[in-house]
């Protein structure tokens, strides 16, 4: 897309009794997809939006803005066992989380932070190294949810100074 919205920015998610529902009430910065049984779409959008339909799951923000001349929005459901992580790395604009199951940890420079299952964690910056684990006892789920500069790499390998 070529601009989001003006203002602070808000990922809002929202549960529809279809994907064909959730579709409707998208827009141009939303996505959609299925969730358990029902649709799912995701909104960037200012706080405090609120669409025509749908029960809002969770509102996540303010992101860290992020300036490039087309955006990328991206939502990964993803996962692991305790004690999975990926590699440290980066993304071109701000990563944020919904942990559906489990706890979920992210270590970046400026320490590590933990959120758990229900709750929500908003990342840091573009070009942030960080590495994302699971934390908790019992498998991690989670959805990681994106806004990034389209012109650049999704993701690339980085190491913590």
């Amino acid at each position: 897309m070529k601009e989001l919205p003006s203002g602070p920015l808000y990922w809002r998610l929202q549960n529809f009794p279809t994907l064909a529902q959730a579709q409707g009430a998208a827009g141009p910065a939303s996505l959609c997809g299925r969730g358990r049984r029902q649709g799912l779409a995701v909104h960037a959008r200012t706080e405090g939006w609120l669409p025509p339909e749908g029960t809002k799951v969770v509102e996540i923000g303010p992101l860290p803005p992020v300036i490039a001349s087309e955006y990328l929005l991206r939502v990964n459901r993803a996962g692991g066992a305790p004690g999975a992580k990926t590699q440290i790395h980066t993304h071109p604009g701000p990563e944020a989380f919904y942990v559906l199951a489990g706890k979920l940890g992210q270590r970046t420079s400026h320490g590590v932070t933990y959120a758990e299952a229900g709750t929500t964690m908003t990342g840091h910056g573009a070009d942030t190294p960080m590495e994302v684990f699971s934390a908790g006892t019992t498998d991690l789920g989670e959805l990681a949810i994106f806004v990034v500069d389209a012109d650049q790499p999704f993701s690339s390998p980085a190491r913590f100074d």
